[in-house]
């Protein structure tokens, strides 16, 4: 994995996991306010009906204490403020007890401690009034109290002879329900903690099993590489060797040639094989060494138009010493990329260089060679056409080191160019078929 790839990787595993913890909050809050809603709504429903049993239990208990007669509590109203101050504690729901006779008059009351005590204000024309219908004041408090406005009322039959109403405190509810509020919340932040923990520790697994995953990914790649140095060392030596051997017999009639005296034009002709020999040894070790220790890219925002132009125009007067034709055809409004432009220039004269050895050879069917510059989608196009005999489809091992379809090729040139485009994110690919022109495309991803 590249560096750039792994960078890729890391914005998109950071962009999923930042989803996934936003979703997972999102439906862990979300769970917990239809949980508090429904558990809301359960807490009151039970609170109703628990005061429903309460008032059902005061109203047998005034019922026997009264024995048929509602005024009866009025004269035993003290031992009827104990009973239903104990069932107003029992729970600490119910707010007050009213006791109305069968003409709907108002006999008894009592007034528990969660009712909310106010003032006696004066009343527009002359005495006093409270700030609901006025309570008659109960027997174990000293103060005037008035009903809460609530809209929990509960009413109960007593006997045949009066009704019961029982007023439900509001504010309880709302205090319990508040607790159990704070409760959730604890919990749902406590769960949305764990949840983001979870996510924190699965995104640091994932991370270690990348850079675990890079470290054997670079462990092959250097395995692979060290066995292809091996290879290509045991190919160099093997080139090597010939013009060395070359040289060393040119060198020996060259000698003899002195000893004996012979004419200075055969011991220049001996020189000059030697000298070629020698611009030979030279070209195939710094294409060696250039595929050996390859130097890391240094890109820069680049028209791609520039390095394949400066290329042509640097081969165009061999061409032209070769009778071939080159020619270059940039793309209209330029072709920007990210681009380290003295390596681009070396993938266009190594395919530059193969076409124009192409066109040369037998079967070609023009001295012609082609280079464009061409919109590819999210890729540019570099595309190398010549008119040469072409080379068999089949033939796999055309980017390996060494493998020359040219008597005098080092076979270096294809594996070199093939390096430097995958550096740039891009591939190189050759394209030959019977009959039409032979096409060499390097792609270089568009900035």
């Amino acid at each position: 994995m590249s560096d750039l790839e792994a960078r890729r990787f890391r914005r998109n595993l950071t962009a999923v996991l930042s989803l996934v913890g936003l979703l997972t909050a999102g439906s862990v809050f979300l769970f917990g306010h239809l949980l508090f809603k429904t558990l809301s709504k359960d807490v009151i429903d039970e609170a109703l009906l628990y005061s429903r049993q309460d008032a059902q239990r005061i109203a047998r208990g005034l019922a026997e204490r009264a024995a048929g007669d509602v005024y009866t509590l009025k004269v035993q109203q003290k031992d009827v403020d104990v009973f239903v101050g104990s069932a107003l504690s029992d729970r600490q729901v119910l707010s007050e007890v009213r006791v109305y006779d069968s003409k709907n008059q108002l006999v008894y009351a009592y007034t528990g401690l969660l009712s909310r005590p106010e003032r006696v204000r004066p009343h527009p024309e002359g005495g006093q009034t409270l700030g609901a219908d006025p309570v008659e004041p109960s027997s174990h408090s000293g103060e005037t109290i008035t009903q809460i406005t609530d809209p929990y009322g509960i009413e109960v039959p007593i006997g045949d002879f009066g009704t019961l109403k029982v007023g439900v405190s509001q504010r309880e509810l709302e205090t319990r329900v508040e607790v159990l509020r704070g409760k959730l919340y604890t919990r749902i932040f406590a769960a949305a903690l764990v949840s983001f923990l979870g996510i924190l520790a699965a995104s640091w697994a994932v991370m270690l099993l990348v850079r675990r995953t890079r470290k054997v990914e670079a462990a092959r790649v250097e395995a692979e590489r060290r066995a292809e140095l091996g290879e290509v060392a045991t190919g160099l030596a093997h080139e090597i060797r010939n013009p060395l051997n070359a040289m060393s017999l040119n060198l020996e009639l060259l000698e003899e040639q002195l000893a004996k005296g012979s004419s200075a034009v055969s011991a220049a002709e001996l020189a000059q094989a030697t000298r070629v020999e020698t611009g030979r040894l030279a070209r195939l070790l710094a294409d060696f060494l250039s595929y050996a220790r390859p130097s890391p890219l240094v890109t820069v925002p680049s028209d791609l138009n520039e390095p394949a132009a400066e290329a042509v125009t640097f081969l165009r007067p061999e061409a032209r010493s070769r009778r071939i034709s080159l020619e270059f055809k940039a793309h209209d409004g330029g072709a920007p990329a990210l681009l380290d432009a003295a390596r681009v220039k070396q993938v266009v004269l190594n395919l530059v260089g193969n076409a124009l050895d192409a066109v040369e050879t037998a079967g070609a069917t023009a001295r012609e060679v082609d280079v464009a510059i061409e919109d590819g989608g999210r890729f540019w196009l570099l595309t190398v056409t010549d008119r040469g005999p072409g080379f068999d489809q089949k033939n796999s091992d055309i980017f390996r080191v060494f493998v020359s379809t040219k008597p005098a090729g080092t076979g270096m040139g294809l594996p070199i160019a093939e390096r430097i485009v995958k550096a740039h994110g891009g591939e190189l690919t050759l394209a030959s078929k019977k009959g039409e022109p032979t096409r060499a495309v390097a792609t270089f991803p568009k900035a």
